[in-house]
């Protein structure tokens, strides 16, 4: 997935009696090991194996806050269409029927010659379609470009929302294989007690050493076992937080492809990470959807006050009872101007103006939080790169010291209290050093967050 070359120390010579599974943590701490990103495996015993993009993908499918912001997404889509449809034209079939008789003298006010008094019964039914456009209605027109920038908001929204599922996976993932790491570097060490506290009771066998310094030996092995069964319980709580993350059923078995390891480091200076941020931030491009929504909104507000310009029509076939139909039709253009609307446009347009300030308050504030965090981030992965180089170099010389304390002890020429601060030495630099590889792993997700890369970096 990614690499880092850290700055060799000097070549250094490891006795064979070192484990070897001290040697497999060393060589761990040189290259990332990712497997493909495949669906997640389930070995034979039931455990499912994940990579951390598998992880990943797991949680954004399962995740339900993630599912939440798909419907609101869906929602403005919907949103939008109702817009939409405000502007199509309508049609509609109609079919009817009537029975009238009236009084003419009543309808005309008065008698007229020639007319009978009443004029019925008689049947007759019409049948056909009827048809309505708006042909102007600017207000209309930015309300459907309001609802489209509301729904680019509502997406952006959901950007967000993946991104800050990621980074929850991301950390979690990243302290679990610390813990793993950790288990490792316990096991080996426990293992090399158990070597030493042997060669004390040998010494002490053989009237070299003495009682003092199998004691020595012994307390050693036991606080190496202590240290061990510590980071066992700091695995299973990582794994058990990883996978009430990614919905698992409590009480799976979690194995992690990846290793704990060095990442490349991003090239580039700060005002290229900061334009990327502005530029892919989910927030920003939120902010930017809600003001484009507003200033529509304050635009149909004011549209309101401008003439609306509508076509009616109907067609069809009118006839009396048991005649044959006439083919009828009628067209109408309305003009509609408004010339008192109660202030409903002022306080429309006032609300929108409201909105427009408030998001650019907004975008001031996480233009400000993004050069932030970039700075912050990046000043954290430069420091830890130098971390790395340190500890790695640490380990080589704790692990140089703890041979010649082991030699001089073998020699007899001094008693093991040195071979035992060799020891604490040595498990200080490997615990120094799985930290320093956490925080280096940690900041490069950090710096990919404050750029809105988290998700593209991470889970492809």
């Amino acid at each position: 997935m990614f690499r880092f070359t850290p700055r060799a120390p000097g070549a250094t010579r490891v006795p064979g009696w070192v484990p070897g599974i001290c040697l497999a943590l060393l060589a761990s701490t040189v290259a990332w090991s990712q497997a493909p990103s495949a669906a997640p495996t389930s070995s034979p015993s039931g455990t499912i194996q994940l990579t951390l993009a598998q992880a990943i993908r797991t949680a954004l499918g399962e995740n339900p806050r993630v599912h939440q912001s798909l419907l609101t997404i869906a929602e403005s889509g919907d949103d939008r269409r109702a817009a939409a449809a405000a502007l199509m034209p309508t049609v509609a079939a109609q079919a009817f029927g009537q029975r009238n008789k009236y009084n003419l003298d009543a309808q005309f006010g008065m008698p007229v010659a020639g007319f009978p008094a009443v004029v019925g019964p008689y049947n007759w039914s019409t049948m056909g379609l009827e048809a309505q456009v708006s042909l102007f209605d600017l207000s209309l027109w930015k309300k459907w470009r309001a609802s489209q920038h509301a729904e680019d908001s509502a997406r952006a929204q959901g950007r967000s929302m993946r991104e800050e599922i990621t980074a929850l996976v991301v950390g979690q993932y990243f302290r679990a294989l610390r813990a793993i790491a950790s288990v490792k570097a316990g096991e080996s060490r426990v293992e090399l007690a158990e070597a030493l506290a042997k060669l004390a009771e040998n010494q002490q066998k053989q009237g070299v050493g003495t009682k003092l310094d199998t004691l020595r030996s012994q307390l050693q092995l036991q606080t190496e076992r202590q240290r061990l069964i510590q980071a066992q319980t700091q695995r299973i709580t990582a794994l058990a937080g990883l996978g009430r993350l990614l919905d698992l059923q409590p009480g799976t078995g979690i194995e992690l492809l990846d290793s704990l390891a060095a990442p490349a480091l991003p090239v580039g200076t700060f005002q290229d990470a900061y334009q990327a941020g502005l530029a892919q931030r989910p927030e920003l491009a939120e902010l930017d959807a809600r003001e484009k929504a507003a200033e529509n909104l304050r635009e149909a507000a004011q549209g309101l006050r401008l003439p609306t310009l509508v076509a009616t029509g109907t067609y069809g076939s009118t006839a009396l009872q048991s005649m044959p139909g006439s083919n009828t039709y009628q067209i109408s253009l309305g003009l509609r101007v408004p010339l008192f609307t109660g202030g409903l446009v002022s306080s429309q347009v006032s609300r929108a103006n409201s909105e427009q300030s408030r998001v650019q308050e907004a975008r001031r504030d996480v233009r400000a939080q993004v050069g932030y965090e970039i700075q912050v981030a990046q000043a954290e992965l430069e420091a830890a790169a130098h971390e790395v180089e340190v500890s790695n170099l640490a380990v080589a010389l704790s692990t140089e010291a703890l041979t010649q304390s082991q030699h001089r002890f073998e020699a007899g020429v001094s008693n093991n209290i040195e071979l035992i601060n060799a020891q604490d030495e040595l498990a200080r630099a490997n615990d120094n050093q799985i930290s320093a590889l956490y925080r280096l792993n940690q900041s490069r997700a950090d710096l990919a967050r404050a750029t809105g890369q988290l998700e593209s970096f991470f889970a492809r």
